[in-house]
């Protein structure tokens, strides 16, 4: 997939149009996609630096108090069990205090990893914290292997679930021998001429885009080739041009390349305007491509793994102040009320009545 790049940085490859002559439909699509991908790239690479800021703000001011956070639950837990201790709360309140401490310290264990709260965990549980985790992960093995069966069709050992290696090499044994039943059923079934014109004229196209982009970058490499430059400035250039058509080669990147022909080419537009309907048809095929892959790309930052972060802290500027500060507060909020609870809880007579009210 083509990586993104800042919008400053985009020349539109734009055809433009003569006078008294207009654009043809083919020509004005071409324009059309250009533009498109350029809106795609732009909004991609300000998702990023947005993301960036946000990640570099998390760790620089949401971090520090988070840890502050967690270190202050694990003084209220600490507290809790030296209170539990003492002969003055009932049996009720006690195993009330023994479900408060249980709860307290998986999730610290579960969330952020302090292991030494495995200790409180395992006083007040029915199981220790290895034997929960251990029947937490046979239960994800179980729903895992069901759901292999029910979408897939595949039958996976329970056992083949502990080795990663072992089950994808599995899966690819039994989905080739899936695909390789198809294929079978398919050439049982006899294709029809327009069946096989329709494959040709597809494979045909194919190899027509390779060429569209072969040719492209041959020109690009034929203008820029440094050994041939003998001024030292001019050939620095063109070392760094070679690297950027090269990278855009590489990774399929037909919009860059018209970009960077636009920019490294002068006459640019005239070249443009004298393609052949023939060939700008495999462009316009290439730039559909490229928007595919550009909104596929886009549709990974609203559902994939940095989705939740944007939305929490994302927008504009004074959104983004606003949600941070927001964070802030309620972090701090809890900090203190955690503090304030750790002291006075240290009077019986205060947690027994903060227990009477808690629901469990």
């Amino acid at each position: 997939m083509a990586k993104t790049k800042p919008a400053q940085d985009t020349l539109l490859p734009q055809i433009q149009q003569k006078e008294k002559a207009s654009l043809s439909k083919l020509q004005q699509q071409f324009n059309s996609k250009v533009k498109k991908i350029d809106k795609l790239k732009a909004d991609l690479a300000e998702r990023v630096r947005v993301l960036d800021e946000i990640r570099a703000r998390v760790q620089q001011e949401i971090h520090p108090l988070v840890q502050e956070l967690v270190q202050q639950r694990v003084a209220y837990v600490k507290m809790l069990d030296q209170m539990c201790g003492q002969d003055f709360f009932r049996k009720k309140e006690k195993e009330k205090l023994g479900y408060l401490i249980e709860d307290l310290s998986y999730s610290l264990i579960h969330t952020y990893g302090v292991e030494e709260m495995k200790e409180y965990f395992d006083k007040y549980a029915e199981t220790t914290f290895e034997e929960e985790e251990e029947l937490a992960d046979a239960e994800a093995k179980e729903m895992t292997q069901t759901l292999l069966k029910n979408l897939l069709g595949l039958d996976v050992d329970l056992k083949d679930l502990d080795d990663f290696g072992t089950l994808q090499e599995k899966l690819e044994g039994q989905m080739r021998e899936e695909q390789q039943k198809r294929e079978a059923q398919q050439k049982k079934r006899q294709k029809t001429k327009a069946q096989l014109a329709k494959e040709e004229k597809a494979k045909a196209e194919l190899q027509n885009i390779s060429k569209a982009t072969r040719r492209l970058y041959t020109d690009l490499v034929k203008l820029l080739h440094p050994d041939k430059e003998q001024d030292p400035a001019a050939k620095a250039w063109k070392e760094e041009a070679m690297k950027k058509v090269t990278t855009a080669y590489n990774q399929n990147d037909f919009f860059e390349l018209l970009r960077l022909q636009m920019e490294f080419m002068h006459e640019q537009e005239l070249h443009l305007d004298r393609i052949p309907e023939e060939q700008l048809k495999y462009f316009v095929k290439l730039l559909n491509e490229q928007i595919r892959e550009l909104q596929e790309e886009q549709s990974s930052y609203f559902y994939g793994p940095d989705a939740q972060l944007f939305y929490q802290f994302g927008g504009l500027p004074k959104q983004m102040e606003a949600k941070f500060n927001r964070a802030k507060k309620e972090i701090q909020a809890e900090i203190k009320q955690l503090q304030l609870d750790t002291l006075e809880f240290q009077d019986p007579q205060f947690l027994r009545q903060y227990l009477k009210d808690l629901k469990f």
